[in-house]
């Protein structure tokens, strides 16, 4: 007897998907426009379509047939854009109404991870100093724009919940205290923090504990010997570790070590130590399932990987705008991630299961794309002199 063949019950277009996004990003970014004929629809049509493809605004608006001069359409953005605080607070408006309805009913406690990306900057600042942060060298520069996000995973989907500007001399532990005080007044419950290595460090360890909070760090190894490299004998094991930081003075912490042999795997075949610092975990876990646990975080890291590829590109030196072009990248992130498992692409052979074809990130800038390019339509080429191969 044949399978039952899963039925499409109903076709999605692609208006449909610019709609939602359209709906949360107008609702929650209220634009003071003045003495122009150019909407908040415009603006945001052509943000999406700029991120969509990775192209400047500029880009955007000469591939757009309908669209405004991209000169003119900046020249607006700037002037109805609130103050970098307000741009922040509006686009963790628009993270917090993406969040599913069910949420804020169930008492369930979440994983979430703390990290921070840097775009890198070629130029001086804005207005402000605070504005560049420095970091390791990256694309020609040690002057980078940097954000700190938090996510949470829920029903096997990874939100980006919050966003944080990171200003120049910021301490990692108040970009922790911030992101942790936007959680507490959402009321998401913590069940465990995961963070990077670039966290591990006293000050941050203390807002933890005194949030009372569970939480897994990979401990940096630097150097080729002493430090952590001196717990990497043996079997792994449950142990504790001091740090001895000229800065923030000595510090022990709970720490697990794991050895890992890599079978042969990446074309690898040898082993590899991990040190984590810990609290917080039940006391029978052993330290190869607090291996498997902070694996959970790469999934959520994946998110800066995503957003990247519906980030929009510019050369602006306003350091709103460019929170802005990040923050929509997000907001686009987090429309694909409740979307995917719903939607599915239409198949060819339709004894296929369709749960095995979920909707791509691509895709969805695709429906968007092919939205907006019906509202406004796209510029033709034109061929300015005889080209044999198009004859």
């Amino acid at each position: 007897m044949p399978k039952p063949t899963s039925k499409i019950t109903r076709t999605i277009s692609s208006e449909q998907v610019l709609n939602a996004f359209i709906k949360v990003v107008r609702k929650n970014l209220p634009l003071d426009l003045k003495n122009t004929r150019i909407t908040a629809d415009d603006i945001i049509y052509a943000l999406a379509y700029a991120n969509i493809h990775r192209l400047s605004i500029e880009s955007a608006c000469q591939e757009l047939e309908g669209a405004p001069s991209g000169n003119r359409l900046r020249e607006v953005l700037v002037d109805a854009l609130p103050d970098r605080v307000g741009m922040q607070r509006m686009l963790n408006r628009m993270f917090r109404q993406q969040l599913h309805p069910s949420l804020w009913k169930c008492k369930h406690d979440f994983n979430i991870a703390i990290d921070l990306t840097l775009i890198p900057y070629h130029g001086k600042p804005y207005e402000d100093k605070k504005e560049i942060v420095r970091g390791m060298p990256k694309s020609g520069t040690t002057h980078f724009h940097g954000y700190a996000t938090v996510s949470i995973v829920r029903d096997n989907r990874r939100y980006v919940v919050a966003l944080h500007f990171i200003e120049y001399g910021e301490e990692m532990a108040d970009i922790v205290r911030w992101l942790i005080k936007r959680l507490k007044t959402l009321k998401i419950r913590i069940r465990r923090v995961f963070l990077d290595k670039g966290f591990c460090s006293k000050p941050v360890f203390k807002v933890l504990n005194q949030h009372k909070l569970s939480y897994i760090t990979p401990i940096p190894v630097r150097g080729k010997s002493g430090g952590v490299r001196s717990l990497f004998q043996g079997k792994s094991r449950k142990t504790s570790y001091s740090f001895n930081s000229p800065k923030y003075g000595p510090y022990t912490v709970q720490a697990v070590v794991v050895k890992r042999y890599s079978k042969g795997r990446y074309g690898r075949h040898k082993s590899k130590w991990f040190a984590y610092a810990v609290t917080g975990l039940p006391a029978g876990i052993l330290p190869a399932q607090v291996f498997e646990l902070y694996r959970q975080r790469f999934g959520i890291e994946s998110s800066y990987r995503q957003m990247n590829q519906v980030r929009a590109r510019t050369s602006t030196r306003n350091p709103v705008i460019r929170l802005l072009l990040v923050g929509l990248a997000f907001v686009l992130f987090n429309l694909y991630i409740s979307l995917r498992q719903n939607l599915s692409s239409a198949l060819k052979r339709l004894l296929q299961a369709p749960k095995r074809f979920w909707l791509s990130l691509r895709r969805l800038a695709l429906l968007l794309s092919r939205a907006i390019e019906r509202l406004w339509g796209s510029t033709e080429v034109i061929q300015l002199q005889p080209c044999f191969t198009l004859s």
